[in-house]
């Protein structure tokens, strides 16, 4: 595993100079912002004083949720009241400097509290807003609430994984918030290209629905004037049960199909006329699957998967996220990084996903604490420090416990 660089190591990213304001939770915004921030962007993580909600989901690291670690590293924190006419103006003075802002509130709140793309960008007409929330801004299905397993059960991942294992299932990996937080970063890159070029600012809108379709849009290509032919699917292309656990086995293409028959020593069938294409193996899935499954059966996962591989196999035994933390090849992407917490020592977590040759990446601080970053940011601002103590006082702004930040 590698340290990362301190925030006063000089490191900087492709969006160094770009200063963002956070004001989302969970998911979808957190992570996409958080992207933002490992790409060199100064971001502003704005909570209401009682903290972002992802503060109070668990597992808990010495009263801090491992979920708002692993989503809100390089980030700077500021706790503001938005209720109170001084704390919005604290936001306001923000906008002017800011480059990007973000929220993924439900459609309509963002302008109860005064902070929605119209009220931003009077004072900062070059602003890049982006928006998320479950279903998107307009339509009869705007003010419902949803999460991803809302959105995965209605949109058909749950009966994907249905027709592949036979019953319907959610996927705990969050696919459609990080689809969103993934869309939202392409935008967000891409609305500052365009306002590189013209100056202009704009609204950018995403939505947890329009993530779910996007990752899984070949369940979406529908012929309007031509009929699909051929079974559904590939094969074999499914999890099966090694002897000491399961091991997803996926020779879908001719040439891999040869060669998982081969590796198992059942030449016979990979040169049966019969199967020598995959509609013609998923036509035969049920014959196969009674033929191959004993095989794989008889054989240690792991010991299966190495002889696999060896001849070029898609394949891999189940293995938890502690297990492949270790993998060589995580330490080899740089993809195992360390960070110092200034509550709970050293945090090691996945690193930055992407590699730029001129402009790397880079882990320069973790998540902050409620209002660790409050005093700083205003004084940046201008703001004295008496002004700064009276906007505490008066429960506008909120900064942290100086315990919790050493």
């Amino acid at each position: 595993m590698s340290e990362t660089p301190s925030p006063e190591s000089g490191s900087a990213g492709p969006l160094d100079g770009i200063r963002v304001l956070d004001f989302t939770s969970f998911i979808a915004g957190s992570y996409g912002a958080m992207l933002l921030g490992d790409m060199g962007a100064d971001v502003l993580k704005i909570e209401a004083p009682g903290g972002d909600n992802a503060r109070h989901w668990g597992p808990f690291i010495e009263g801090e949720s491992r979920m708002f670690q692993a989503w809100n590293r390089n980030k700077r924190g500021i706790a503001v009241n938005l209720k109170t006419e001084e704390g919005r103006q604290v936001i306001y003075d923000l906008a002017r400097e800011a480059d990007v802002a973000m929220e993924n509130f439900r459609p309509g709140v963002a302008a109860r509290l005064g902070i929605d793309y119209d009220t931003l960008s009077r004072h900062n007409p070059g602003l890049v807003y982006a928006s998320s929330s479950a279903f998107g801004g307009s339509g009869p299905y705007a003010q419902r609430p949803g999460y991803d397993p809302v959105l995965q059960s209605m949109a058909g991942a749950a009966h994907l994984q249905q027709l592949m294992n036979g019953v319907a299932a959610i996927c705990p990996v969050a696919v459609s918030d990080y689809m969103a937080a993934v869309l939202t970063v392409c935008s967000i890159n891409a609305a500052l290209l365009h306002r590189e070029r013209t100056g202009e600012g704009q609204y950018i809108e995403t939505s947890l629905l329009q993530a779910i379709m996007t990752a899984q849009a070949q369940s979406y290509l529908q012929p309007l004037e031509a009929e699909i032919t051929g079974p559904p699917g590939i094969f074999p292309y499914r999890m099966f049960a090694a002897a000491d656990g399961p091991i997803f086995i996926a020779a879908g293409t001719d040439k891999f199909w040869r060669l998982f028959c081969e590796a198992i020593g059942r030449d016979d069938l990979a040169h049966d006329s019969r199967y020598e294409t995959n509609p013609q193996r998923v036509g035969s899935a049920a014959e196969l699957s009674a033929e191959i499954d004993p095989i794989v059966a008889s054989r240690p996962a792991r010991e299966l998967e190495a002889e696999l591989v060896a001849v070029g196999v898609p394949c891999a035994a189940v293995r938890s996220a502690e297990e492949f933390f270790d993998d060589p090849q995580v330490e080899a992407m740089a993809m195992s990084q360390v960070v110092r917490h200034p509550q709970l020592g050293n945090l090691r977590m996945a690193g930055v996903p992407w590699r730029f040759s001129q402009t790397p990446g880079t882990i320069r601080r973790p998540a902050p604490c409620l209002g660790e970053h409050t005093g700083e940011v205003l004084a940046e601002l201008g703001y004295g420090a008496e002004r700064i103590a009276g906007l505490e006082a008066s429960g506008a702004v909120r900064a942290a416990d100086p315990a919790d930040t050493h």
